[in-house]
């Protein structure tokens, strides 16, 4: 396995979300030129985006989410977590009385 291959294989997927989308569009110009951050998908009105999907590793995650939390008042308007799959069909009951 390469180097690059072990990175990748580090890597799960999160979802960035913003309020507003100027500080996601600040946050996707500086994931551009950041080799840690692969850029999945960015979810919204292609000049008002507000959910990213990226790739990174648990360890940039955590960086990033620190990040978020106690940067100045533009990080504040962004949220990570991780993704999470949908399934059309959950194991649990839907009906609440069953």
């Amino acid at each position: 396995m390469t180097e690059t291959q072990a990175a990748s294989a580090n890597k799960a997927r999160y979802l960035i979300h913003a309020a507003d989308s100027a500080p996601l569009t600040d946050f996707l110009a500086l994931a551009d030129v950041d080799p840690e951050i692969d850029v999945v998908d960015v979810i919204g009105p292609r000049d008002q985006p507000h959910t990213a999907v990226v790739e990174i590793s648990p360890d940039k995650a955590r960086l990033l989410e620190l990040h978020f939390r106690s940067a100045g008042k533009p990080s504040q308007q962004l949220t990570i977590e991780p993704d999470q799959p949908l399934s059309l069909f959950d194991s649990a009951p839907s009906d609440p009385m069953m």
